[in-house]
């Protein structure tokens, strides 16, 4: 079962898994279409992914301020 986001009443739209393994090494998608890798284990490429969404929010807010 997923949750809704934030401002989501209605269907949930179809969401893929970001993170993927080539050859023993794991990668993760952004939603630009951006390939992020490669990372030793998956939860390295989930930590990764964590720091590069919350880089990506710190831009956003400053450049609204």
């Amino acid at each position: 079962m997923e949750l809704s986001r934030v401002g989501e009443t209605r269907n949930i739209p179809f969401r893929s898994n970001r993170y993927f393994c080539i050859n023993g090494t794991w990668y993760f998608m952004t939603r630009e279409g951006s390939q992020m890798g490669p990372f030793i284990d998956k939860r390295e490429a989930e930590a990764e992914l964590m720091m590069f969404i919350r880089e990506k929010s710190m831009q956003q807010n400053a450049m609204t301020v």
